[in-house]
This record gives structure tokens, sequence and C-alpha cells, in this order.
């Protein structure tokens, strides 16, 4: 077992907190005696029990505020015990985790690689494509198959200089796949509202929001054919919306969004950047009703 792995296993401990009212138990045992430093967690009940928390999505916060990773190149665990805890593992709080797990020992980081990341985390998809690590990054980061900290570990030495080309262009080529599919399976439309570009999804494709931020800040996805169950088929399929914005800096008050669209049809719900129609019954509504409704919450 290499050093580093000893010291993410012995003196740091990587988590997801469940920002759900099903989830406060299990939050609590992470919480309990313990030193939890934030990583991107945006519920500010979970973030205030953290001793510090690197995020970059505040009221204050813009789009060029240093993404958590970025953040993490000036942040210091220290010697004792503490667990990094995020509510979404993605590319850019991943990566911060490793940056930190690498400090533990004092080993070196790709401070480009790193900001890269930091960069497509902040401007998203419309920005163009990133490089291949980015992606792949990315795409391990969110591969709940494996233990967020075995994912924390790879990004580690990755970006520690470990070559990993072979996977990386394996990752790069899934992503790719998954991209293709996804267009081949869905429709794309945009509209402008005050300046805010708002994608019009209609797909099947599990990746059809992903594609909509190639197009527009905010998203509303549209799906035809989402099963009730998706592991009993038999169950069915019912016509179900997503509406999404990239993240709390594009000028859409979804919040009021959803409140409207809830007087419009019982059932929808969310929080924060996401939220949908009813779970397992088909909405009523039409996506020209529901690109209304956001398009009226976009201000300048």
């Amino acid at each position: 077992m290499s050093e580093l792995v000893m010291k993410i296993t012995i003196l740091v401990k990587c988590v997801q907190l469940d920002p759900r009212p099903q989830g406060a138990g299990g939050n609590e045992e992470f919480f309990r005696g313990n030193r939890v430093l934030g990583i991107e967690v945006t519920i500010p009940s979970l973030a205030a029990r953290c001793i510090a928390n690197l995020d970059h999505h505040g009221e204050h916060d813009t789009a060029e505020t240093p993404s958590a990773c970025e953040q993490a190149l000036t942040k210091s665990l220290g010697n004792t015990g503490v667990i990094m805890a995020t509510v979404r593992p993605d590319a850019d709080s991943v990566t911060a985790m490793a940056v930190l797990a690498r400090q533990l020992e004092g080993l070196s980081v790709d401070e480009d690689l790193i900001r890269a990341v930091g960069a497509f985390d902040r401007l998203g998809p419309a920005a163009g494509r990133p490089e291949d690590r980015v992606i792949a990054i990315a795409r391990k980061a969110m591969d709940f198959k494996i233990l967020l900290c075995d994912r924390v570990i790879w990004v580690a030495d990755l970006i520690g200089g470990e070559d990993k080309s072979a996977e990386v262009a394996t990752l790069v080529a899934s992503h790719d796949a998954d991209i293709a599919a996804a267009r081949q399976a869905s429709q794309i439309s945009t509209r402008s509202s005050k300046g805010v570009m708002i994608a019009s999804v209609t797909s099947t494709h599990r990746n059809a929001t992903l594609l909509g931020y190639e197009a527009g800040q905010v998203v509303v996805a549209f799906n035809p054919t989402m099963a009730v169950d998706p592991k009993s088929p038999s169950a069915g399929t019912y016509e179900k919306f997503t509406v999404c914005r990239y993240d709390s800096h594009v000028r859409c008050d979804l919040p009021s969004a959803l409140k409207e669209l809830q007087a419009l049809e019982v059932g929808w719900g969310g929080r924060g950047d996401i939220f949908g129609s009813p779970q397992g019954v088909s909405s009523t509504l039409v996506t020209a009703q529901v690109l209304e409704v956001v398009a009226r919450h976009c201000y300048e």
C-alpha cells in the first residue's frame, strides 16, 4: 500500500452527504465528534456544520470565483484526522479532495491541470471541449460503482503526474460514445430570455441535460418515455420534465419558476439548481408551457 493511500485511509475519510430529509441520520454519523471539511457543500444547514467549505456557489460568487479544486491549492488539512465531505461528487469536488490528499504527504500536483478542471467546472460545456484528462477526471469522479475514496486516489495519482494515458483514452472514448448516442436520441432547440440561453431537449437519453448545457445555461429536458421503475420494465413509462441551470450564477430564478409550475400542476418538486415534474405519472403540461414559465423568471 502506498504512503498516499495509507494517509487517505488513516487520516482522511471521503464521504458524500445526503441532502434529502431521509439522509439526516447518516449525515449525523459523519458530523458526530469529527472535523468535517466541506467540498462544495451547497446545503446551508450542512455547510454551517463544516469547519470550512470550499465552494464557489455563494450569493456573491461569480463564474470567476475560483472553484473548489482551485481553492484547495492554498488549503491544508493539517496532520489530524478529518472527513472531506461533498454533496455531489464531480470533477471539481473529487479533484479538490485529491489535491488535499496529496498535500498530506507534501506531494506536488499539476496546477495547470487542476486549473483546467476548475475552469471546466465554472464555465461548463459552453466553454468548449476540455482536454482529455479533464474529461477522464469528470468521467471517473461520477462513476458511482467505485468507492469515493478510490476515485479520489485515482485523480490524486493523475494530478501527481502518473501516466494513465491508456485509461484516459478509454474514458474519453466512452464519454464520446455516450454523447454521440445522446445526440442520436435527442432533439434540441434554443431560445433566449433577457440574455439567458435556454435549451429545450426532447430525449430518452440519460445525458440529455449534459447535451443541453452545450447549447444553453438553462435546460428544459423532456423525456417522453421515462421508466416508472428502471429495474422493472413491465412497470411502464411516463412523460417527465427536468428543469435545471448550470449553476447558481445563471440569471434564472428557478425557485420562483418551480413555485409557478407547482401552481399549474401538483407534484412538481426539487431544490436548488434542478427540479422536475411529478414522479411516476405523466405531466399534464407541454414543453411550450414549461419554457414560458422558465423564460419569465430569467433576469438581466
